[in-house]
């Protein structure tokens, strides 16, 4: 990968996460046709709930990002209702796009010094 960024956070919403841009852009005649992307997959206590958000847990123009995030404040049973409407998710994706945004800040001054 060209960066990454793992990561635990603590407080009020605890969870562990690895984000990574990929060295080669997977842009396939799919990927643009069909901007819902499924760069993000989440985990509940190390079981896996789904990599299906449309931009809820992890905005769409940072699409470009994979990553993995593991959660054990969330219910098993994750709904798309529980993730639009659920406070825990709301400061993930926060906390998640402040850590995509400094992984790429990182990128850029590593570039700028060559």
């Amino acid at each position: 990968p060209l960066a990454s960024s793992h990561f635990t956070t603590e407080g009020e919403v605890e969870f562990r996460s690895i984000l990574y841009v990929p060295s080669i852009a997977p842009m396939g005649k799919e990927d643009m046709v069909n901007p819902k992307t499924k760069n993000i997959r989440l985990y509940v206590k190390r079981v896996f709930i789904s990599d299906d958000f449309d931009g809820e847990l992890f905005p769409r123009y940072l699409s470009f990002i994979k990553g993995v995030v593991d959660s054990n404040d969330l219910p098993l049973n994750v709904s798309r209702e529980i993730l639009q409407e659920s406070r825990i998710v709301r400061i993930m994706r926060k906390r998640l796009v402040r850590k995509a945004f400094d992984m790429i800040l990182g990128l850029s001054m590593s570039e700028n010094k060559d």
